[in-house]
């Protein structure tokens, strides 16, 4: 019996073959229908997305233009909303002057400090007042001071309560202890290290920073990789038991958690901080330099009170 088949049956099976194989060729990764639904949708929805995200930022963009345009004086605010990874910034990059917020450096720098040995906790630092007094004097003579150490001789500290105090309630002792320990080049270099360039506490004009620069740090803090999630997280603990709170909190809802740090000086006005809303968290940091100083305490909060509703809607 032979193996070949008929001739007759040749041609309809190559027929069936050229058919079959048309057919293939033909949907090879062709979608179905099915797919090419879900695909549409898939990109309708990603349109839709970018198309809310882009007018949304280009509403709180003209938001915050319109806050400050026409106020007196300069301005420079840096906002990012850390879950959606979006900024907003208005002359983020220029430089001003930094009044107390120069004790978020000094506060970074202890940690590292702590991280390597060279410091504890539990060590002590002391200086005599009147120095204290000479170098606050050159500063700031306008800065909060604690009552109970203004008739002291000297002022004696932990650099655990030399922290809690520099922060909670902007002490200038307390700052210039733990700075006079460290070395103002020594924090200065740190932050370069860092990558925290425009964070100036040395120089011509220092100390000096920029918005963007501030809110780098604290991003650093909120995302646990200031030094390391311990220490960014006693960071924060300190930032949110901040016990000034005229600016970035003051139109808040009372349920939201805001760590910041404030700074004056003069013609300064300045706030910058963490902001734990119910649908983002957020940096806002608020510089100014403004012959109505005063004024800028309620623009920082009113621009922070409209920022949070814009965010939260």
């Amino acid at each position: 019996m032979s193996n070949k088949f008929p001739r007759k049956l040749k041609i309809p099976l190559t027929i069936i073959s050229l058919i079959l194989i048309s057919y293939f060729l033909y949907n090879h990764n062709r979608p179905t229908y099915t797919d090419q639904f879900f695909f549409g949708a898939e990109n309708k929805q990603v349109e839709k997305t970018n198309k809310f995200n882009e007018t949304k930022k280009a509403e709180i963009d003209s938001l915050i233009l319109t806050s400050v345009q026409n106020l007196p004086g300069r301005y420079g605010i840096f906002i990012k909303d850390l879950k959606a990874n979006q900024t907003f910034e208005y002359k983020s990059n220029e430089s001003f002057g930094s009044a107390s917020i120069y004790k978020l450096a000094v506060m970074y720098k202890t940690y590292d400090s702590i991280e390597k040995g060279d410091l504890t906790k539990d060590s002590v630092l002391s200086a005599e007042k009147i120095t204290l007094d000479r170098l606050i004097a050159g500063q700031n003579q306008n800065e909060n001071q604690p009552e109970n150490l203004e008739t002291s001789k000297s002022v004696t500290l932990t650099v655990e309560n030399a922290l809690n105090a520099m922060i909670t309630i902007s002490d200038n002792y307390s700052a210039l202890l733990l700075a006079g320990k460290l070395g103002w080049a020594n924090i200065d270099q740190f932050l370069k290290l860092q990558s925290i360039p425009d964070f100036n506490l040395v120089g011509n004009n220092s100390p000096n920073i920029t918005a963007f620069a501030v809110g780098n740090l604290l991003e650093r803090i909120y995302l646990g990789t200031a030094i390391n999630s311990q220490y960014s997280q006693e960071m924060k603990d300190f930032l949110f038991a901040q016990q000034i709170n005229d600016r970035i909190p003051r139109y808040l809802p009372k349920d939201i958690k805001v760590g910041h740090k404030t700074g004056e000086l003069e013609s300064i006005r300045n706030d910058a901080g963490i902001v734990l809303g119910k649908k983002s968290d957020y940096i806002f940091v608020f510089l100014s330099e403004t012959p109505k100083p005063e004024d800028a305490i309620e623009n920082i909060a009113l621009l922070s009170s409209k920022f949070y509703n814009a965010l939260e809607e």
